[in-house]
C-alpha cells in the first residue's frame, strides 16, 4: 500500500516584481496554509518522503507543513521536476521515488497539481484551490506501479 499526499502551494504574492518562481506566500496563504496543516496533524499522517518545488512559495508552504507535522525541514526533498510540469511527467518523477517510503506528500502547482489529483482518482475536480491537500490510497508496492485509480482518503479543496 502507497499513500500520496497532493498539497498546492498557498496563496502567493504578486506585489513584488520578482520572476514567477520567487513570488512569496502572502500572511493569509501563511495562515491558511497552517491551518490546513493542522487538519492533516489531526488525522495522524505518517510521511515518508517529502518532496517539493523549488519554487518559492510552494517550498514555502511546504516547510509549514513540515513543522507542524514534525517532518525534518533538512529531509525535505527540492525537485526542479514539478515546477511548470504537465502531471503525466509528475507521474514519471513519482515513479522514481524509492519502494522504502510508504507515503509521499508532494508539494506543487495548479494546473498540474488538480490534473494529477484527476487522473490518478478518475475524478473531475474543476480546481483545487490554494493550500488544498488530498490523500490517495493505492493498492501497490511499488512507486513504478502508481497508476489510476487510487482511492481518496481525504480532501481539503483550498480557498482560492
Amino acid at each position: 500500500m502507497k499513500i500520496l499526499y497532493l498539497i498546492r502551494h498557498a496563496k502567493s504574492s504578486w506585489d513584488m516584481n520578482v520572476a514567477d518562481w520567487e513570488r512569496s506566500l502572502t500572511q493569509a496563504g501563511i495562515e491558511r496554509a497552517q491551518v490546513v496543516a493542522g487538519l492533516l496533524k489531526t488525522k495522524k499522517i505518517k510521511i515518508d518522503c517529502l518532496l517539493s518545488s523549488h519554487a518559492f512559495r510552494a517550498l514555502n508552504t511546504a516547510v509549514i507543513f513540515a513543522r507542524t507535522l514534525n517532518y525534518p525541514l533538512e529531509q525535505i526533498e527540492i525537485s526542479n521536476g514539478i515546477y511548470e510540469k504537465k502531471a503525466t511527467e509528475i507521474i514519471a518523477l513519482l515513479r522514481s521515488k524509492n519502494d522504502k517510503h510508504q507515503s509521499i506528500m508532494l508539494f506543487g502547482h495548479n494546473p498540474a497539481v488538480t490534473e494529477l489529483y484527476n487522473m490518478l482518482t478518475g475524478r473531475m475536480l474543476d480546481n483545487m484551490g490554494t493550500s488544498a491537500a488530498a490523500g490517495i490510497e493505492f493498492n501497490i508496492d511499488k512507486w513504478t506501479d502508481l497508476a489510476p485509480f487510487g482511492k481518496t482518503i481525504f480532501l481539503e479543496t483550498g480557498k482560492e
